[in-house]
């Protein structure tokens, strides 16, 4: 299974960052994008997986302005603790995760 990834919901697209693979234990920089249309009759979901993802688990995220987003703590490995920072801008259909100075 796939676990203590963080996700974010922008528009009419789920994106999920990072995670932990528990069945061979790996935390994967992941970035996928899940896009639902909704038009009228039936819906239609599409899966991206998108370039520039970050090796996270158990991390904490919060919104800072209305498209950014701040990513802290968590973990790369079960005994290697992430310290670093990171942002995440999304835009449209584009989001783009930056390292940066920690608080």
């Amino acid at each position: 299974g796939f676990s203590f990834h963080l996700s974010l919901a922008r528009n009419d697209s789920l994106y999920i960052i990072g995670g932990h693979s528990t069945e061979n234990n790996i935390r994967p920089p992941n970035l996928y994008r899940i896009k639902i249309d909704l038009p009228i009759g039936s819906p239609a979901v599409s899966c991206y997986v998108l370039s520039g993802g970050i090796s996270a688990s158990s991390a904490i995220m919060t919104q800072t302005r209305e498209r950014e987003f701040v990513i802290v703590g968590g973990y790369h490995s079960d005994n290697q603790k992430r310290l670093v920072c990171h942002t995440i801008n999304v835009e449209d259909n584009k989001i783009e995760i930056v390292e940066k100075e920690g608080p």
